[in-house]
């Protein structure tokens, strides 16, 4: 609901505004998707300790990634939606069943 609201603002104030909210989005999702190259790491070289303490670990980082993976794929999805790489005037229709 606030991506909507601050987009309908961002409209609002013209072009270059809203190709600086874009450009805003499309920097969050990136630095976004760093972050998974290093919880990535973690993961495969696996944690070390105590077993509470691994299985918090392990705990975290799942916490971290559901909610990464969640916003990066809100992100990536209404960013398509609203700035398509691929206009709909230039998809074929053949495309969706």
């Amino acid at each position: 609901k606030k991506f909507h609201e601050e987009l309908k603002h961002v409209q609002g104030s013209g072009q270059l505004a809203s190709d600086t909210f874009f450009s805003q989005c499309e920097a969050h999702v990136e630095g976004r998707r760093w972050l998974l190259c290093p919880l990535r790491s973690i993961t495969c070289k696996g944690f070390r300790g105590m077993g509470y303490k691994v299985v918090d670990s392990y705990e975290q980082v799942f916490d971290l990634l559901t909610s990464l993976l969640t916003e990066l794929r809100f992100f990536e999805v209404k960013l398509d939606e609203y700035a398509p790489i691929s206009p709909m005037s230039r998809v074929s229709e053949a495309r969706y069943y």
